[in-house]
């Protein structure tokens, strides 16, 4: 699958490891774990902004997300087939800058000028990330 990304600095963190999820929406329930993942800058489909690809990874996990910028809340909820249902409400300064810096974004006011409405989606993890060549 295709994962696009729109700020450069992002392609830098994924490579570098200190983004180590990415945050979409999934209406077709798309995302799997096990699932290749195509990192590309920009979308390989408008190829006037110069896309690139920069690596490949596996999906590892996800979790349910709910992003609330103008209070202050995320709500992540995990299904696990062995320990049932795992609940989270990130509220305080410093868990919504973990979340925040953890996808790429140098901290929640940061991440708020880009989840700018409330969101609900995916919380999408990878591993074994290869860069190309």
């Amino acid at each position: 699958m295709i994962l696009t990304f729109s700020r450069d600095e992002f392609v830098e963190k994924i490579k570098n490891g200190t983004k180590t999820h990415t945050i979409r929406e999934d209406k077709g329930n798309r995302w799997k774990v096990g699932k290749t993942i195509h990192f590309w800058r920009g979308n390989p489909r408008n190829v006037k902004n110069n896309p690139y690809q920069f690596g490949t990874g596996k999906v590892a996990d996800y979790a349910f997300i709910e992003i609330y910028p103008k209070i202050n809340e995320v709500i992540i909820s995990y299904i696990s087939d062995t320990n049932g249902v795992f609940f989270m409400i990130l509220n305080t300064p410093s868990e919504l800058n973990i979340l925040a810096e953890s996808d790429g974004f140098e901290d929640w006011e940061d991440m708020k000028t880009f989840f700018r409405e409330d969101f609900k989606g995916k919380l999408i993890f990878w591993y074994d990330f290869k860069p190309t060549k």
